[in-house]
């Protein structure tokens, strides 16, 4: 599959002005319908442009074509999560490592729990972007955060090689919550997945898996 240029995924302009604002959140609204509703098979310019109730024109003032729609939903989304994560992240000093790993897991639990249907369209659809600067910045600090956070506890940890962990526990914790909105939605929703996945990283992190349990439920309590 041929990747897209990076110019084609992102916004021709950013709104500077309220109206503006009002009318790219809008334009967005109608996309998120169109995707979830009818996937991106459905979704064009004109279609998203009549539904949000605005000229075609209007609409290309700020996107040129439906990738970069598709792009700006996407980073939306990882605004979220980036907004999460720092506040998280820096208060790591102050509480049990347990509950920091269960904090990081859960708020991503609950952005992705945000619009599911939506995620699961944009988790199909994102890779025909090719890689985009801005989600390479993100993953960029949010492993940084990560890792500061560690560092935090570093004496309580059993690792050796802590880029290496937080490689493995960013990636672990992405994989499982994106693949659980469109496969196990119930784990998400109870919360047995944070849960698990953190007793899990707890365990890895730390070397006792056998005392993990207690921690974790005492941090959920």
């Amino acid at each position: 599959m041929a990747k897209l240029k990076k110019t084609e995924a992102n916004p021709r302009k950013a709104p500077a002005q309220d109206r503006s604002r009002a009318t790219v959140d809008v334009i967005l609204e109608a996309a998120a319908r169109i995707l979830v509703k009818g996937g991106y098979a459905a979704f064009t310019t004109n279609r998203v442009a009549e539904t949000a109730g605005v000229s075609v024109g209007s609409l290309y003032q700020y996107f040129p074509n439906k990738q970069s729609l598709l792009g700006e939903l996407m980073r939306r989304h990882v605004e979220e999560l980036e907004r999460g994560m720092a506040a998280i992240t820096a208060d790591a000093a102050k509480r049990p490592l347990a509950e920091t790993v269960r904090a990081l897991i859960e708020d991503n639990v609950r952005a992705h729990l945000v619009n599911p249907a939506l995620h699961q369209v944009l988790s199909e659809e994102v890779p025909r972007l090719g890689p985009l600067d801005w989600r390479i910045a993100f993953g960029r600090r949010a492993a940084e955060r990560v890792r500061t956070a560690l560092e935090t506890r570093r004496s309580e940890l059993a690792i050796g090689d802590l880029d290496l962990a937080v490689y493995l526990i960013t990636g672990t914790v992405e994989s499982a919550i994106h693949d659980a909105v469109c496969e196990r939605p119930g784990d998400l929703h109870s919360g047995a997945l944070a849960e698990e996945l953190t007793r899990m990283l707890v365990g890895y992190l730390t070397g006792k898996a056998s005392i993990v349990r207690r921690a974790v439920r005492a941090a959920a309590e």
